[in-house]
C-alpha cells in the first residue's frame, strides 16, 4: 500500500486545481504550512509556492486569517514580484501582524524613488512603525518638510522620525511645535513634540505647564509627559495631576512621580490610598510609595495590605517584603499597628514575614 501522504499529495493538488473556495485554499495552506518542517513536509510548501502564481489563490493566501499563513504567501509574492501596484503598501500600512508588515515595509519606505501614493498610504496607517518608515522616506527623498504635521504624532518614534527629516530640510521642529501649542485642541501631542526637541527653555517649561491646565485630556497628558524631558522639579505640577478625571493623565503623572518618589511627600500620596479614592489613584501612589524606600513610606505600604482591591493588596505584599525595607524606623505605634497588619498577612508577605516582624518588634520596644 503507497504512503498516506502520497494520497494527501494528490488530494492537495486536485483542491487547489478546482477553483476552491478561498477559505478552502487558506485552510488547507495553514495545515500544509504547519507541517511544512517535518519529513516529507515541504511538498506541501512548494505546491502552494507554485500555485501562488494563480490570482484566485494568492488573493486566498494574502487575505488568511491566519498570520503564519499571509507572512508565507507576502514573503513569496514579494520575492516573486506577484503583488500588484500598491499591495505591499496596504499590506505594510494595515495588516495586524508586525512581521507581515516589516516585511512589506522593507518593500517600499526603503526604495529611494518609494511613490508617493504608497508612502501616503503607510502616513495614514494606525501603526506607528509604519507612519515612521513613511515619516523617515520623506527625509530621505528631500520632501522633510511635509513630514512637519507628524512631529505632533502621538507615537514617540514617529515624532523622532519627523525631527530627523524636517531638520534635514532645513526647518526647525522646535518651532513649529511651540506654534501648535498655541491651538494644541487640534494638536494635542504637540507639547510632548516640542519637549523633545531639546531646545531647553524657561518659556517653554512655563508654556507646557500652563497647558496641564487645558480641557483636552490628551492635551494634558501631553503636556505632563513633556515636562517630565524639561522639567526637574516638575513631579511638583504632577502631584495633583494624580487627582486628574482622565486616566491617560493621571498615568502620565505617575509616570513622573515614580521618577523622583524619594522627592514626592509620603502624607501626599497617603492621602491618595484611601479607599474611597479611584483604583488608579491607589495603584499609582502605591507604586510610588514603593519606589521611595523611606521609613513612612513603608508604613504606608504595609497599610495598603487592607486595601478593598486584591491586586493592590498583593502588590502591596511584594512591595513590603523588598529586602531594602528590612533596615526601617518605624515609632513604637506605627509598629504595633504594623504587627497587627502582618498577623493578618503574614501568608502574603512570604518569607520575609519573620524578618519584617524581628524589625518590628525591635521598633515597638523603643519606649
Amino acid at each position: 500500500m503507497e504512503p498516506v501522504r502520497e494520497r494527501a499529495r494528490v488530494l492537495l493538488r486536485e483542491a487547489l486545481d478546482a477553483a476552491p473556495p478561498a477559505e478552502t485554499v487558506a485552510a488547507v495552506a495553514g495545515v500544509a504550512l504547519a507541517v511544512a518542517g517535518r519529513r516529507y513536509g515541504d511538498w506541501g510548501r512548494e505546491l502552494l509556492t507554485e500555485h501562488l502564481a494563480h490570482a484566485r489563490v494568492r488573493e486566498a493566501l494574502l487575505r488568511a486569517a491566519d498570520p503564519v499563513t499571509r507572512r508565507f504567501a507576502h514573503r513569496t509574492a514579494l520575492d516573486a514580484g506577484l503583488l500588484p501596484d500598491g499591495g505591499a503598501a496596504l499590506a505594510a500600512a494595515w495588516d495586524p501582524d508586525r512581521r507581515v508588515r516589516a516585511m512589506c515595509l522593507a518593500a517600499v519606505a526603503d526604495v529611494p524613488d518609494a511613490r508617493a501614493a504608497d508612502l501616503d498610504v503607510l502616513l495614514a496607517s494606525k501603526w506607528p512603525d509604519a507612519r515612521a518608515a513613511a515619516v523617515h522616506a520623506l527625509g530621505a527623498t528631500g520632501r522633510g518638510a511635509a513630514a512637519e504635521r507628524f512631529l505632533a504624532d502621538r507615537s514617540r518614534a514617529v515624532r523622532a522620525a519627523a525631527r530627523e527629516a524636517v531638520r534635514a530640510s532645513g526647518g526647525r521642529p522646535a518651532a513649529w511645535c511651540r506654534a501648535r501649542c498655541a491651538e494644541a485642541g487640534r494638536w494635542p501631542y504637540a507639547p510632548a513634540g516640542l519637549a523633545e526637541c531639546a531646545e531647553r527653555t524657561d518659556g517653554d517649561t512655563a508654556l507646557l505647564r500652563e497647558l496641564t491646565g487645558h480641557p483636552t485630556a490628551r492635551v494634558r497628558a501631553s503636556a505632563v509627559a513633556g515636562l517630565r524631558v524639561l522639567d526637574p522639579g516638575g513631579w511638583r505640577t504632577a502631584l495633583p495631576l494624580l487627582d486628574d478625571p482622565s486616566a491617560a493623565v493621571v498615568r502620565e503623572a505617575g509616570k513622573t512621580l515614580v521618577e523622583n518618589a524619594h522627592r514626592v511627600p509620603t502624607e501626599a500620596l497617603a492621602a491618595r490610598t484611601a479607599p474611597e479614592r479611584s483604583y488608579l489613584q491607589r495603584s499609582h501612589a502605591l507604586r510610588v510609595l514603593a519606589e521611595g524606600y523611606r521609613p513612612e513610606a513603608f508604613v504606608e505600604v504595609m497599610r495598603m495590605l487592607d486595601d478593598p482591591h486584591p491586586t493592590l493588596r498583593s502588590r502591596a505584599a511584594r512591595a513590603a517584603s523588598r529586602r531594602h525595607w528590612l533596615a526601617h524606623d518605624s515609632t513604637p505605634e506605627e509598629a504595633a499597628e504594623l504587627l497587627g497588619l502582618l498577623d493578618r498577612h503574614a501568608d502574603a508577605l512570604t518569607w520575609r514575614a519573620a524578618r519584617i516582624r524581628e524589625g518590628l518588634v525591635r521598633a515597638r520596644g523603643r519606649r
